[in-house]
């Protein structure tokens, strides 16, 4: 049943915010030791450059339109072949921003003539470059992770099993709900700090200044983001996850009104303290207007107005499985456990089966009936370590685009992120009829294709060193 107090509501609240926080404090550690680590290359660089070709460790901006020659030449050369060929497929998809640092670095590779410094900008280009996709990608991890499990919460709170759509968290972290998504934001903030520092060294080889000063120049400028930019980035795009994954939690429901509320800020701004306790329609929501985040490192969140009479009406007062007898319920916790094996391997193979296997198949198939279907993408991985290249051959063989397959045994998938990105083959595959037995596996998003069903492979295409295929269940 749904919980409609309003002390209950704040006090979930306040608990869903601590944990997402807590997703996004090891990103923020990681995005600063990232920065610290560029800090200290760039300076490294600047003190290099420095030493070996001015007078008295004094930047002098003649000096550094001077040529690379020889080997120093020959080694940047080297160095700039290496990170273009390491991120030019990763650069396809990224922002504009990260097109834009790549592109000068890409132009300067074109020079048969290069400055010092300009080999000192492109080196300031090739630090942020590497230093941001890996924040990219586990940032977006972790708001994925922040999205997924306020849904989970804010649903069963609500009194209903909905099921996480990998196709709605992509929505809402690609939505460009301030002007820019996350990845934008980042980048923008990057190529900023990179213009920045390039410019302060400029400056400071134009006013001959010493190396100490330079140095402690750039250092300031990278403490200064680390204090203000990542923080303020991180924590105001957890808040808006945080509030989209409830807003779609609120909608899964069939909720209409939601109630402002302002009471996790300790130091509330005026804009949000104003708008503590009042009531809106979730059609008429505006995120900045009446809908949090409404500002930089926004911690307001909101309450939903519950209508019961409503809610019956509508048919969602609660979503339950249809009731499982303690064999069935037994018969699905086995398969998820570590004994799926047991029924699969014969399954594949057309082995006999044992009568215990029987009647374990049998019961299982009765249980799976009962459980409510998911219509959607899901994701499966496989791992061909121990089997050998022999078997992933045999597998690519059998899953030619255009072909239909039959899976005798039971298939297991996943909602949302993907569950073992190290595995060779990665499927993707568009569920009709699966299982969803979320509901006796909680927290791992699983969804079980009952046996011998009938895929058809729609797609296929190597990415990243894996074997990527979007499958269709017929």
């Amino acid at each position: 049943m749904a919980q409609n107090s309003k002390d209950y509501w704040e006090e979930r609240q306040v608990r869903r915010e601590a944990k997402a926080f807590t997703t996004i404090q090891d990103i923020e550690k990681e995005y600063k030791i990232a920065l610290e680590k560029a800090k200290q290359d760039i300076n490294k660089e600047i003190s290099r450059i420095t030493t070996t070709y001015m007078n008295d460790n004094i930047l002098n901006y003649n000096e550094a339109l001077k040529l690379l020659k020889g080997d120093d030449y020959k080694v940047w050369k080297k160095d700039l072949h290496d990170y273009i060929k390491e991120y030019k497929n990763l650069l396809k998809t990224a922002p504009l921003d990260a097109q834009k640092l790549y592109l000068e670095i890409e132009t300067l590779s074109s020079k048969s003539r290069i400055s010092h410094l300009d080999s000192l900008k492109a080196q300031i280009d090739m630090e942020f470059t590497k230093l941001i996709f890996g924040v990219e990608e586990t940032g977006k991890n972790a708001l994925n992770s922040v999205y997924r499990d306020t849904f989970i919460e804010v649903t069963k709170d609500l009194g209903i099993n909905a099921i996480v759509s990998r196709d709605k968290i992509k929505t809402v972290l690609d939505k460009p709900w301030s002007g820019a998504n996350f990845s934008q934001r980042l980048w923008t903030n990057t190529d900023k700090l990179a213009q920045t520092v390039k410019q302060e060294i400029v400056n400071g080889m134009i006013q001959g200044i010493n190396l100490k000063t330079m140095t402690k120049r750039v250092s300031e400028r990278f403490e200064t983001a680390k204090k203000n930019d990542v923080e303020r980035l991180l924590r105001t795009e957890v808040n808006y996850v945080l509030n989209q994954a409830t807003l779609d939690g609120y909608k899964e429901a069939g909720i209409e009104k939601y109630e402002f509320s302002a009471t996790l800020d300790s130091r509330t701004s005026q804009i949000c303290s104003e708008l503590h306790g009042e009531v809106f329609e979730i059609k008429k929501i505006a995120v900045g207007l009446n809908y949090p985040p409404m500002h930089s490192r926004c911690r307001s969140t909101t309450i939903p107005i519950i209508d019961y009479e409503s809610l019956v009406k509508q048919g969602r007062e609660e979503i339950k499985e249809k009731d499982l007898t303690p064999d069935e319920e037994s018969a699905i916790i086995r398969y998820i456990g570590s004994d799926s094996y047991k029924i699969n391997e014969p399954l594949r193979n057309g082995s006999e089966l044992t009568q215990d296997q029987k009647e374990w198949i049998k019961t299982l198939d009765r249980a799976l009936d009962k459980m409510p279907v998911y219509e959607g993408e899901v994701t499966r991985s496989l791992s061909f370590k121990l089997q050998g290249k022999e078997a992933l051959k045999e597998f690519l063989n059998s899953h030619i685009v255009g072909k239909e397959i039959t899976y005798s045994a039971y298939t297991s998938a996943t909602i949302g992120e993907i569950y073992n990105p190290n595995g060779e083959v990665q499927l993707t595959i568009i569920s009709k009829t699966a299982r969803d037995i979320t509901s006796l596996n909680v927290g791992e998003q699983e969804i079980l294709f009952e046996r011998n069903k009938r895929f058809k492979v729609i797609k296929y295409e190597f990415y990243k060193e894996k074997h990527c295929f979007k499958l269709e269940e017929l």
